[in-house]
C-alpha cells in the first residue's frame, strides 16, 4: 500500500472533482463540480488509493500515475472555553450573566458555528445557580449538519422578582400595596417566577400565597368581569319580549362563563352568560325563565 501523504480539508459533504485534483493534478480535466464520493464523518480520514482512481479515471479517459493516493478530511480543532461560554450568552440574551465552566467536552470538533441553544439545557425549575448542569450543544458545520459537544456549567445572572408584603388570599384581586420587587442572584431559566409587578397586579391567586414568598405565574388566574356581590347590568330577551334590570351577583366569574345573580327586588335567582365587565345575558329558548328574572 502506498504510503498516505498529506491530506486535504474538506468544508462540505461530498467530494468533487475539485478537490480530487488537488492531490493528483491528471484528475484536473474532469469538471470541477463532479461529485467523487462522500466525504468522511469528523475526525476520520477518506483515502483514495491507485486502484480506486485508477477506476475514476477510467471513465474519464485518465491514467493516473502508480503511486497516487488522495486523502480528504475535515479541519478540526479544539473548543475553547471562551467560545462555549459566548454561545452560551448568545442562547439568553440577558444582560449581567455569568458562566463558569466547570468542565466541556474534549477533543477537536470540525470548524464551524459554536451554538448552545436553550433547548439542550435540562434543569429543574427553581435550580440554585450555585449547582452545576449539564449544557448540550453542537457545531453546526456544512449547511446543517451538527457535531455534538456539551459543558458542564454555572449560570447565573441578577434578575428580579415580586414577593409578596403580606398574605395574598385566593379569589381576590392583588393591589399594587400588597407586593414589592426585589433583585436576586438567580438561574436564568425554567423559573415561573414573576418577574415585573404588572405581571401580578390586578391577578387573581388560585391559593394562598404567604407573606415574604415569591409569586409565580403559575399560582395567578385572570381578574373577574364580576366580582362577588357586584352589582350586574343583566339583559334577557326572548321574541319581542325584553327586559333589562340590575342583579347582584352571587359569584364571580370571567367573560363567556355562567353566573348565579339575584334580582334584589323581588329575590329571584336565575343563571345568566358574562358579557364583559359588570355585564350578563340570560340565555334561553323559551320566554318563561323571562318572567323568572322578573
Amino acid at each position: 500500500m502506498n504510503q498516505i501523504g498529506a491530506c486535504q480539508t474538506v468544508n462540505a459533504d461530498r467530494i468533487f472533482a475539485a478537490n480530487l485534483a488537488w492531490a493528483v493534478p491528471a484528475f484536473s480535466v474532469i469538471p470541477r463540480d463532479t461529485i467523487i464520493g462522500y466525504s468522511p464523518a469528523p475526525g476520520s480520514r477518506r483515502v483514495f488509493q491507485y486502484p480506486e482512481l485508477k477506476h475514476i479515471g477510467a471513465r474519464y479517459g485518465i491514467d493516473p500515475p502508480e503511486n497516487a493516493t488522495a486523502c480528504f478530511e475535515w479541519e478540526m480543532r479544539p473548543t475553547a472555553e471562551q467560545d462555549v461560554r459566548t454561545a452560551i450568552l448568545e442562547s439568553l440574551h440577558l444582560p449581567s450573566t455569568r458562566v463558569e465552566i466547570m468542565d466541556m467536552s474534549k477533543g477537536l470538533a470540525p470548524v464551524g458555528k459554536l451554538e448552545f441553544p436553550v433547548s439542550g439545557l435540562s434543569a429543574p425549575a427553581g435550580i440554585d445557580p450555585a449547582t452545576p448542569v449539564i449544557w448540550r450543544g453542537y457545531v453546526l458545520y456544512a449547511g446543517q449538519h451538527r457535531y455534538s459537544v456539551w459543558a458542564r456549567v454555572k449560570v447565573s445572572t441578577t434578575m428580579t422578582r415580586v414577593v409578596a408584603i403580606q398574605s395574598l388570599p385566593p379569589g381576590e384581586e392583588v393591589l399594587a400595596p400588597q407586593i414589592r420587587l426585589e433583585t436576586y442572584e438567580g438561574f436564568p431559566l425554567g423559573s415561573n417566577v414573576a418577574r415585573v409587578l404588572e405581571e401580578v397586579v390586578g391577578r387573581i391567586p388560585h391559593r394562598t400565597i404567604r407573606a415574604g414568598l415569591p409569586v409565580l405565574r403559575t399560582d395567578l388566574g385572570e381578574p373577574f368581569d364580576i366580582q362577588r356581590g357586584e352589582l350586574v347590568e343583566v339583559t334577557a330577551a326572548v321574541g319581542a319580549a325584553h327586559v333589562e334590570l340590575d342583579a347582584i351577583a352571587e359569584g364571580s366569574g370571567r367573560r363567556g362563563e355562567r353566573i348565579t345573580l339575584r334580582n334584589p327586588r323581588s329575590g329571584k335567582i336565575f343563571r345568566a352568560r358574562i358579557d364583559g365587565k359588570g355585564k350578563a345575558t340570560v340565555v334561553t329558548g323559551h320566554g318563561g325563565l323571562v318572567a323568572r328574572v322578573q
